[in-house]
């Protein structure tokens, strides 16, 4: 009988890393197991948890690197200025996603050993190819996550061979290939039976149906990856994946991982107490009065807390760096804006918000009535007291702010005095956080219904599909989204409205008018903080920006709306999106000093966003591990020619409008 004892391995570090050995044990060793004990299903189980990543590595990726990049998660000013950690991405690099496309690859290759043995039965003859395209399905994913994040990846990678890289091009070639024949081979009327089901990490029991859905739709998604680079192939493949739209449309088709909040593979990635993951200015700036419903509707006890539409705070210019495009800088909201995104507080809790169903008392001996700004002259110098530096004493309680990219008080000496940004507990006492369901653990969601829609909307804007129209499939989008937070009932009168958030942008679709400039209110922080002034408010200059097209159009609002309903947990998505379109609106990072141990040290500098946004100022990849060169410093120097760049982070991938620019 034959025995399971190698699969060879490659990927450059990885060959040197592990080999059959390293494979977690599922049922029985695949060491001493022989072929009948051995079933494909344990090793694509193994597959999803392990890309699910435990706390430690997910903390460092999924916050410090994509959500930092995405702009969901505020405080880390980490990739979003260029920052990055090679402990980091070597401990995603391996063993988390090397072992996930290993053990994926093990999956499809087992199931192919079983079936030639002999030893499967009549029902396991039916079930394991069916295993076999889930686990293409699967690995192709895990690939895209990983040409993703650093670039050129080795398709041969875990086939028996040591591999070389493939480009780019070549990668997405292979991904869309295998969705296109894994979902064509599945046998739908297979089902699982006894405990079989039981290794669908993802809770959908193997269900064939819902895994050819998950098949087209990522098949969807890749297509539109290429839709800057090579629009041909990307309608070709998009509209051969629409087709009949057999893809993801309901919730219970989701496709996510159970979370909990331990400390293994399934533990929730944002549920590290130490993380604030607080609220961005890039967030409350999309939120803000976008969809015209008024937050004292929603929750009449906020109602004493909110302030006009038209209101931008209290302005504290002395205190907040003006070296950004951020149209909302240096003011503080003192209060909650008259509206708000349905979903935004149903994703972020406000701070000391006690009656709120999210809300998280993390820091028990401090509220947000504790911290305050250090008064400083005109100059920006501080005004000490005869005891100590003067203070302008702040509440921030229930007060809806986010958290202005690129802030680090070592960059900073502005924001070494606010204390708002820049305290020892954290922002998170002081600004929005993440809700507590995310932070105990949740669902991580990797494909949902929403995100099927806004891709359908895309594609038929673009005249690539004429089964749906772009309006319809954006506001099923919307409703979709809406679904899922429980916010249904507000869902026709959000997607009627024309109040435009603080970029500009509504979600009616036929309202297609740019922003002007409108006359705004605000508060003095440094004189009269009760006297209402009033304010010329620009909009961003659409031509400044990275999309360089509108504030209103229809992709605009297309990719607006898919970025909402993606956060949290589709912060690689997010990440994606903007680097192929720039798209949404994302500020260029307050910058007032050189930016030591950032990749952008050489490109923003203080004055640089005078001039507009730049691909540069924006993370475009994150760096191979040094793992990689060191193990086979010929394939890793074979991989950044085929990057066409150095391997750094501002070095702009394949697919990207940054790329294509250049």
């Amino acid at each position: 009988m034959k025995d399971i004892k190698t699969i060879i391995l490659g990927l450059g570090a990885c060959t040197a890393l592990f080999s059959c050995s390293d494979f977690d044990e599922v049922n029985t060793s695949p060491i001493t197991a022989t072929i009948e004990y051995v079933k494909p299903q344990f090793a694509l189980n193994n597959s999803i948890a392990q890309a699910k990543m435990d706390p430690g590595v997910s903390e460092r990726i999924v916050v410090y690197n994509w959500g930092s990049a995405a702009r969901v998660i505020g405080e880390m000013s980490f990739l979003n200025v260029g920052r990055y950690s090679d402990d980091y991405t070597s401990s995603y690099y391996y063993p988390c996603i090397c072992n996930s496309i290993k053990n994926a690859t093990l999956a499809i290759n087992t199931a192919d050993q079983q079936l030639a043995s002999g030893t499967a039965t009549a029902h396991e003859q039916k079930f394991f190819p069916n295993v076999k395209q889930f686990a293409r399905i699967w690995r192709a994913y895990l690939i895209s996550e990983f040409t993703d994040n650093f670039g050129p990846y080795a398709i041969e990678g875990f086939m028996g061979e040591n591999p070389v890289f493939n480009s780019e091009k070549e990668v997405y070639a292979f991904i869309l290939k295998e969705l296109k024949e894994a979902s064509e081979a599945i046998d739908t009327s297979v089902e699982a039976e006894g405990d079989e089901g039981s290794c669908d990490t993802f809770g959908n029991n193997f269900n064939a149906t819902k895994w050819k859905k998950l098949a087209n739709s990522l098949r969807m998604r890749y297509a539109m990856r290429l839709s800057v680079v090579d629009p041909a192939t990307a309608r070709s493949e998009f509209s051969a994946a629409a087709e009949g739209l057999n893809v993801i449309t309901t919730q219970d088709e989701i496709f996510a991982v159970p979370e909990n909040n331990g400390w293994d593979n399934l533990t929730g990635v944002f549920t590290r107490s130490f993380d604030d993951q607080v609220l961005s200015s890039t967030v409350a700036n999309l939120l803000t009065n976008l969809g015209g419903v008024k937050v004292a509707d929603m929750y009449p006890r906020l109602a004493s807390n909110v302030k006009p539409a038209n209101y931008l705070g209290i302005r504290y210019n002395r205190h907040y760096v003006a070296n950004t495009d951020n149209p909302t800088k240096q003011y503080w909201m003192d209060g909650i804006p008259e509206n708000l995104d349905p979903r935004a507080l149903k994703i972020f809790c406000l701070p000391d918000d006690a009656e709120a169903e999210n809300y998280i008392d993390k820091y028990l001996d401090k509220s947000a009535k504790d911290f305050a700004l250090l008064a400083v002259d005109e100059s920006g110098k501080p005004i000490p007291s005869a005891e100590k530096q003067d203070r302008i004493a702040i509440d921030a309680t229930k007060c809806w702010n986010g958290y202005p990219a690129g802030t680090r008080a070592t960059w900073s000496s502005t924001v070494s005095y606010n204390e708002l940004v820049s305290n020892g507990y954290g922002p998170g006492c002081t600004l929005p956080m993440l809700g507590s369901d995310y932070c105990s653990g949740k669902a991580r969601i990797y494909f949902a219904p929403w995100e099927s829609y806004f891709l359908l909307a895309e594609a038929a804007e673009y005249g690539w599909i004429s089964n749906i129209t772009p309006k319809e499939a954006y506001e099923l989008g919307i409703r979709s989204s809406f679904e899922y937070f429980g916010v249904s009932e507000y869902a026709d009168q959000y997607i009627n409205s024309t109040t435009r958030n603080r970029l500009g942008t509504s979600v009616a679709f036929d309202d297609t008018v740019e922003p002007t400039s409108e006359v705004m209110t605000y508060r003095d922080g440094y004189t009269n903080t009760d006297q209402i002034q009033e304010v010329v408010y620009n909009y961003p200059t659409a031509s400044k920006t990275l999309y360089g097209k509108a504030m209103n159009d229809h992709l605009t609002k297309i990719i607006t709306q898919k970025y909402i309903a993606q956060m949290p947990y589709q912060v690689l998505e997010i990440w994606n999106d903007h680097r192929r379109l720039g798209l949404p609106f994302f500020e260029i990072p307050a910058n007032e000093s050189d930016l030591i141990g950032s990749d952008m040290v050489n490109v923003l500098k203080k004055d640089s966003w005078k001039n507009g946004q730049q691909w540069d100022f924006y993370p475009q990849r994150m760096r191979y591990p040094t793992t990689l060169d060191n193990a086979d410093p010929e394939n890793y120097q074979k991989a950044v020619e085929l990057l066409g760049g150095s391997d750094v982070i501002i070095t702009p991938l394949w697919w990207s409008l940054g790329s294509n620019q250049k």
